[in-house]
């Protein structure tokens, strides 16, 4: 099942999920393995032995093949095929001086850190942290998610916005949250803001004439409910929201582009033909998508109390890194581009258009976090970048993202799909997680926003005549396969959703 991105379609039957009476403990650690090097020679060199000096076998090990470790000796592998082609056993090295070959599905560096469970068992911290974004309870299947969401202990959630669309909605969802867990910070999104669609469900709350005075109204909410929604320092953690619109020229990588001597088949469409911002939305005489709005939507951290900082978190940033107390930051919006796939990988091209902000990326600047979460993209993320902040989005998303979800990794933990824990007051990260499939597919191939190298499904919709990259190099899980029996009846329940899902976004693609 490839991971696509996908709108918010109109309401489907439930998924009828399992619901969980307490947290899943976590995955087991993966010992399955991509192939990422001989991309020009074949594949990679397989060997009978361990040694290096063992007899090579017959054929090469194809790129993008998948392999169930067996043996790890230092930098070589004994394996078992799962997909690709080459030969079904023997040794490879995943390493050949600096240069990767193979990488294991979860990366050693993310599959470490702190867990709940282990955390519980050396003296529970005195707060964790989840997040959790894009909840989107207008749409009922999610409403009775967060209803049936066990209690968490010793808990603060981070919210990063797009919790419904009318203000009844979000009043409800975040009474709900507060009942189940301790602390609740929260940033509006997008859909919050949409003023043509909710005035008259919010008649009984408050009336709006646009989208600024909406969330004047939102600002109200949140502060009767008590939800934090300024920098809080919190069990020695300080949190921080940033609030903030897109703007279309933050994206600044290349378009969607055919290989050499081809074109592409149709152009996709524009950013603000199928973005419902534009039309749900009431800006005055600002435009949406404009740099002017995004600048004029970033005044609300004044309006909001967000800033100016408070004076003990900027002493706390004239400290030296080391003995500074941590600090998380928050956003629906994305700072950074590396946060988004490139175009090549997207059913929707110009959609790094609509997802991104460079006042939002000032601002996260300014408070130098250690942990940044964020939404909107609906695509779960971790990631650390150039700059040493960890970023981290775990969006609830649709039902029909959920089940392309379940359908490509169908373990209990992913069907439940509760908040996810990010930090603690302890300084512990807590680790990451396998359906991050495009933050994990920068571990497999470079960033290269220029290449015509595509995924299939993006080939399929807007140039047939593109190279694809393996599925496999994308998201592995579809070609590992269940790994219990109650894992693969999981999967045929959640499997005619997710494929009527895939095959609508194509067909909209080509629609469009």
């Amino acid at each position: 099942q490839s991971p696509i991105p996908a709108g918010c379609p109109d309401a489907r039957p439930s998924l009828g999920r399992a619901r969980a009476g307490a947290p899943r403990s976590a995955v087991a650690m993966s010992h399955f393995w991509v192939i990422i090097g001989g991309v020009d020679r074949g594949g990679v060199i397989v060997r009978e032995g361990a040694e290096l000096t063992s007899p090579a076998a017959e054929g090469r090990l194809s790129y993008g093949a998948i392999v169930e470790e067996l043996e790890l000796v230092g930098d070589r592998l004994r394996y078992r095929k799962r997909a690709g082609d080459g030969p079904e056993e023997g040794w490879i090295s995943v390493r050949l001086q600096s240069k990767e070959l193979a990488v294991r599905t979860l990366p050693d560096a993310l599959a470490q850190g702190m867990t709940p469970e282990a955390a519980a068992r050396t003296g529970p911290p005195e707060v964790t942290f989840y997040a959790i974004s894009d909840v989107h309870v207008e749409r009922r299947e999610n409403l009775e998610w967060l209803k049936a969401m066990p209690k968490f202990e010793r808990s603060a959630l981070i919210v990063a916005g797009d919790l419904g669309v009318s203000l009844t909605q979000v009043d409800a969802a975040l009474r709900l949250f507060k009942d189940k867990f301790d602390h609740v910070f929260y940033c509006f999104g997008n859909h919050e803001t949409w003023c043509k669609i909710s005035v008259a469900a919010d008649n009984a709350i408050a009336s709006y004439s646009d989208s600024f005075e909406k969330l004047e109204a939102l600002r109200r909410v949140c502060q009767n409910l008590n939800v934090i929604t300024t920098p809080h320092l919190l069990g020695g953690v300080w949190v921080v929201p940033i609030l903030g619109w897109y703007h279309s020229d933050w994206d600044r990588e290349p378009p969607l582009r055919a290989p050499a001597g081809s074109e592409l088949d149709r152009q996709p469409p524009a950013a603000e033909d199928f973005a419902t911002d534009t039309h749900a939305c009431k800006w005055g005489v600002l435009k949406n998508g404009s740099r002017d709005l995004a600048k004029a939507v970033d005044g609300q951290n004044e309006l909001w109390g967000c800033w100016p900082l408070p004076e003990d978190l900027l002493d706390n940033l004239n400290r030296p890194r080391q003995s500074r107390v941590p600090v998380i930051t928050f956003s629906h919006f994305l700072p950074r581009i590396e946060l988004m796939p490139e175009k090549r990988f997207l059913f929707q091209p110009n959609l790094p258009r609509i997802v991104g902000s460079d006042f939002v990326r000032r601002r996260m600047e300014t408070v130098q976090p250690d942990v940044h979460v964020f939404g909107h993209t609906h695509f779960p993320w971790d990631m650390t970048l150039d700059d040493g902040v960890r970023y981290r989005s775990w969006p609830l998303g649709t039902p029909e993202e959920q089940a392309r979800r379940i359908a490509s990794l169908p373990t209990a933990e992913v069907e439940d799909w509760l908040p996810i824990p990010i930090f603690d007051s302890d300084g512990n990260h807590y680790r990451s997680h396998e359906i991050c499939w495009f933050s994990l597919m920068y571990t497999r191939i470079a960033r290269e926003p220029e290449s015509s190298v595509m995924a299939g499904y993006v080939a399929e919709a807007w140039c047939r005549a593109a190279p694809r990259v393996p599925e496999t190099i994308i998201n592995p899980h579809g070609a590992i396969g269940p790994r219990s029996e109650e894992d693969r009846q999981r999967r045929e329940r959640y499997q005619d959703r997710s494929l009527g899902s895939v095959k609508r976004e194509v067909g909209r693609a080509k629609v469009g």
